[in-house]
């Protein structure tokens, strides 16, 4: 891939030159950046994100950071979570929703300061509808897209990497908790999280100078380790039952739809779209979202819809995701249900790209229901 017939547009991360050179040969646009998206086959890629390390460049996460003296209030906001007893060091999943209560976006959020926060964005413009927000707010708020530039160390080598980069204090590092580290001088924040649902850490680069040679030494320390270039793994985010913004829930769904309806609290005070979830919790949800199990070979090629979920010859749902899962050899994914049809009385088929295929409820996630394996303790 020629880095100079990219659409200038479109941004480079500081990392982009360095992961050409490590064998990018696919790239996609997302959040007006360039992600490298393909290095080896995918089956390669997730075998080697469950058994050893990847490494991954993630800059495409668009950090907004939201600082001021009304910033908690302003967080408390725009998110149906509660946040407001998230400590310094602390992150949370959290999910950002319009005034109808349709989903806009599930960030992570760092709480870096007691009047700061960032908010690691999937790929829709948050920082716009962030700013709008603030001005109608009447807060002391300021909201920022800073140079912060993040890469994910995912897989069970992943702690052994980052002690042999920054010591071994990182192993005191919990779950969803975040730190100040070092390298040759140079202050990086490491968070116990990652979009793997393996063991796994995320490196905040400061700056956007410099990428090519961080890179370039992460890979030269982890490489003892296992540690090899790779993407966000499709299978893996699947199997840990990961929902995928944009593709598994949009402004089209709202939280109770897609199994965060726990996690919206109406006791906290007024936040963007409460109103509207109030109604939604109160009535019968429309659709539901559910693990299934498609029958027959294993699936050649991803949905790059979603494809048709049928009882007889009426359309019941919608299948958001799907690959196959060389663990549990069988076909995996996400339906989002009419619920009507989410109790698998009534035969189901799925219309794939590779012809009609029986479907099956299951739970989910797939693997690892209890999140055990990125929870565990480093020692």
């Amino acid at each position: 891939m020629k880095a100079h017939g990219l659409n200038p547009r479109i941004r480079k991360s500081p990392f982009f030159e360095a992961t050409i050179a490590s064998g990018a040969t696919e790239f996609h646009p997302y959040n007006g950046m360039w992600m490298p998206v393909g290095y080896d086959t995918p089956v390669n890629e997730y075998w080697n994100t469950i058994e050893r390390a990847g490494l991954w460049d993630v800059a495409v996460q668009r950090v907004i950071e939201i600082s001021g003296s009304d910033a908690l209030a302003f967080m408390e906001l725009m998110t149906p979570r509660n946040v407001s007893k998230v400590a310094v060091g602390q992150c949370r999943y959290i999910f950002l929703c319009n005034q109808d209560g349709g989903l806009l976006n599930d960030p992570v959020m760092l709480r870096m300061a007691e009047d700061r926060f960032w908010i690691c964005c999937a790929d829709a413009d948050i920082y716009m509808w962030a700013k709008g927000v603030a001005v109608y707010a009447g807060m002391d708020v300021q909201i920022e897209t800073p140079h912060v530039y993040p890469m994910q160390i995912q897989g069970p080598a992943s702690p052994k990497i980052v002690s042999a980069l920054f010591g071994d204090d990182v192993l005191d590092l919990r779950y969803y908790r975040w730190m100040w580290v070092e390298m040759d001088g140079r202050k990086f924040a490491l968070s116990r999280t990652g979009f793997s649902s393996e063991v796994g850490f995320e490196l905040f680069l400061l700056g956007d100078e410099g990428g090519a040679a961080i890179w370039n030494h992460i890979l030269d320390v982890g490489a003892p380790f296992g540690l090899t270039p790779g993407s966000p793994n499709r299978i893996r985010r699947i199997e840990g039952g990961v929902l995928d913004y944009g593709s598994d829930m949009t402004t089209a769904e709202n939280p109770f739809e897609v199994g965060l309806g726990a996690r919206v609290d109406f006791d906290k005070g007024d936040f963007i779209g409460r109103e509207a979830l109030l109604r939604i919790s109160q009535a019968p949800l429309a659709k539901t979202m559910c693990g299934v199990f498609v029958d027959g070979p294993a699936l050649q090629k991803n949905n790059e819809h979603r494809w048709p979920v049928l009882a007889g010859d009426d359309i019941v749902g919608a299948m958001t995701s799907a690959v196959h899962s060389p663990r549990l050899d069988r076909n995996i994914g996400f339906a989002l249900m009419q619920s009507s049809h989410a109790n698998g009385d009534v035969p189901l088929t799925v219309e794939t790209a590779e012809g009609i295929r029986n479907l099956a409820f299951t739970s989910m996630p797939f693997i690892d229901p209890d999140k055990s394996i990125p929870r565990q303790a480093l020692r």
